[in-house]
């Protein structure tokens, strides 16, 4: 790091140990008073320090007025530990941090160019701001049935056919590790006079090791999101907005984060922010060298396993993909005849092994410097033992629970046209279990939102336009908004997977038995 700054410093973390040091007594928020009046499970849960943590930054670590400039001061090192000019600590998530972004650079009306594969919480930023999105699709690998990402084309084709927009957003690492073309797209957006911001909720750890893909700061984007607590050590909902000025109003920015964060943080998230960065920038490339190698060592073991296959960095080169995180592993037992949430229930069921997220066909799990040889041979031998059980018993490739075959393909799709209307493009089949591509966008996201509705059976709403937003979690990526024209491939999509149990975010009758649309008067 080439600054000016002592990165040795953690100014929430020293604030508290003073606090402790001095046996302050606390008359202010929250009543249990640093854990004294605390229920004792709670205490038994929690642990006697973490509740003494509980307090506020003003009134707690600094004064009312914070003169101390506490969080300032931690907010700063974030800055430059990232390579921004100014950070703002988020304690709601990285899903906080991108709808302030969304805020910060779109009003009612105007057009931002985000990607088909954003998470909800975008969505949520376009109903908060009146947006209009120009959404443009990834590519898909067809063999793994996944999203890969956004060609740097497809979104230069967006920038061009849309002189009106007022930001580019780009998702990156997306939720299976593909990188996007960061800097060729900041070149894009930047010869447009837009800024571009980045969502990199699942790309914190990318900063501190040349043996991962570029951050998004380095590759030049304007303004990004990162999740401490993803694959850092902070606390969940622990995440950072960076931002770099000139193309982007940071005072906008600052203004907006402060309306939506809560003036009441648990500080135990900020001071889990200060300590990872600290972490980061004192050991980071050291740690994030052993989380490669062990991350290298299950790739090879895992595949070696009858009906396991493992997503390996060849996936990267193909259309879509600038480059590939590979601490992110997403394993099939296709040949052994689970789908991903089957291998999901068995791992957790018989083996206790907890995995990041499942899909129809996959699983996806996190590999860090927390983890251990330990840690990867009971992933290896869980995997082995469930995938074994399911070949003996008869297992054969797994069909989706339509009926459909899982049938490798070609990856990758024909170029699209992207704008407000449906784009062209190959035509999938409508029993594929991925997600299907973007209907008509008739209104804005927040006119359908708050326009008047009415709640139809999902077979009538085809050819309706939506009223709100369809999710299947995880990852959380749309596959519905509002205002966007019901087709029949993406009701059909989210009636079977509803039908499969998969939990759906964002409808009023999560069953989806019934879907709001926007009243035709």
């Amino acid at each position: 790091m080439n600054d000016e700054r002592d990165q040795t410093a953690a100014p929430l973390v020293e604030a508290l140990r003073t606090y402790r040091e001095r046996q302050t007594t606390a008359f202010h928020t929250p009543g249990h008073k640093l854990g004294a009046g605390a229920p004792p499970d709670l205490t038994e849960a929690l642990g006697e320090r973490l509740l003494s943590a509980d307090m506020g930054v003003a009134n707690g670590l600094d004064d009312t007025q914070e003169s101390g400039g506490l969080l300032h001061a931690a907010e700063d090192l974030a800055a430059a530990a990232w390579g921004a000019d100014r950070a703002f600590f988020v304690p709601n998530g990285s899903s906080g941090g991108l709808q302030a972004l969304v805020l910060a650079v779109a009003g009612p009306g105007e057009t931002i160019i985000v990607p088909r594969n954003a998470h909800k919480s975008l969505l949520a930023g376009l109903i908060l701001s009146g947006a209009w999105p120009v959404f443009v699709e990834p590519t898909i690998d067809e063999t793994w049935q996944i999203a890969v990402n956004v060609p740097l084309e497809r979104s230069a084709a967006a920038i061009a056919a849309h002189s009106d927009a007022r930001a580019v957003f780009v998702t990156s690492p997306s939720y299976n590790g593909f990188c996007a073309d960061v800097t060729g797209l900041a070149a894009a957006a930047h010869d447009a006079g837009l800024p571009l911001v980045v969502d990199q909720a699942w790309g914190a750890h990318l900063r501190f090791s040349p043996a991962l893909p570029a951050d998004a700061m380095a590759a030049g984007a304007d303004a990004a999101v990162v999740s401490v607590h993803k694959l850092l050590s902070g606390l969940s909902q622990a995440s950072v907005v960076l931002a770099r000025a000139g193309r982007l109003d940071v005072d906008r920015l600052r203004t907006v984060v402060a309306m939506l964060r809560t003036t009441s943080p648990l500080v135990p998230i900020y001071l889990s922010i200060d300590a990872a960065r600290r972490q980061m920038v004192a050991g980071g490339e050291a740690l994030w060298g052993e989380a490669l190698r062990l991350a290298a060592s299950a790739r090879v073991r895992l595949a070696a396993i009858p009906g396991i296959a493992v997503l390996g960095a060849e996936a990267a080169r193909q259309h879509g993909s600038f480059d590939f995180d590979p601490v992110r592993i997403t394993i099939s037992a296709a040949a052994s005849g689970l789908s991903g949430y089957e291998l999901e229930r068995r791992l957790r069921s018989e083996q206790a092994v907890a995995i990041e997220a499942a899909d129809p066909h996959n699983i996806v799990v996190n590999v860090t410097f927390g983890d251990s040889p330990a840690s990867i041979d009971r992933l290896v031998t869980a995997c082995a033992a469930v995938a074994g059980r399911a070949v003996a018993a008869g297992g054969g490739p797994a069909r989706a629970e339509n009926g459909v075959a899982r049938e490798p393909t070609a990856a990758g799709v024909e170029p699209i046209v992207a704008g407000h209307g449906r784009p062209a493009g190959i035509d999938r089949d409508p029993s594929s279990d991925v997600a299907p591509r973007y209907g008509r966008q008739v209104c804005s996201p927040r006119d359908a939102f708050f326009g008047a509705a009415e709640a139809l059976p999902l077979a009538a709403c085809v050819g309706r336009v939506s009223a709100e937003m369809v999710v299947p979690y995880p990852p959380g990526i749309p596959v519905l908004g509002p205002g966007e024209e019901v087709t029949a491939e993406t009701a059909a999509y989210v009636a079977r997977a509803a039908a499969r149990g998969v939990l759906i975010h964002g409808p009023r009758d999560v069953s989806l038995a019934t879907l709001r649309v926007v009243a035709r008067d």
